[in-house]
C-alpha cells in the first residue's frame, strides 16, 4: 500500500473520524434483483429492427446520391465519339480535297480545337 506523506496525517485522521457507515444489506436483495430482471422486458430486442433498417436506408441514400451526382458516362462517351467521328470525316474530306459544301478548313480547325478541350 502506498504510504502517504506526513503532511496528510491530519486529513487522514479527519476522514477516519467522519467516515460514513455502510448500511447493512438486505438478506433477500439478490432475489429481489433477480425477480426484477426476470420481469423486465428485454431492452435490446425492441431496437434491433433499427439496425438493418438504418443500413438499408443508408445504402439507398448512397446509391441515389451516386446516381444523381455522377454523370452518365455512356451518353457522354457516345456524344464524344459522334463528335470525333464527324471531325475525322470533315478533316479527311478536306485533306483528300472533297470538301463538303457546309464545311471549310477554318471550321475543321475549330472543331479540332474544341475536341482537344
Amino acid at each position: 500500500m502506498t504510504q502517504f506523506p506526513d503532511d496528510d496525517k491530519p486529513l487522514i485522521e479527519f476522514l477516519r473520524q467522519h467516515r460514513g457507515h455502510v448500511p447493512p444489506s438486505a438478506p433477500d436483495l439478490e432475489s429481489h434483483i433477480m425477480q426484477a430482471v426476470a420481469s423486465a422486458p428485454p431492452q435490446g430486442r425492441r431496437k434491433m429492427w433499427l439496425l438493418p433498417s438504418a443500413i438499408v436506408a443508408s445504402l439507398l441514400v448512397t446509391w441515389a446520391g451516386y446516381r444523381v451526382l455522377v454523370p452518365n458516362t455512356a451518353s457522354t462517351a457516345s456524344t464524344n465519339t459522334a463528335e470525333l467521328e464527324a471531325f475525322l470525316a470533315t478533316n479527311w474530306d478536306s485533306v483528300v480535297g472533297e470538301t463538303p459544301p457546309s464545311s471549310n478548313s477554318q471550321e475543321a480547325e475549330t472543331d479540332w480545337l474544341l475536341s482537344e478541350n
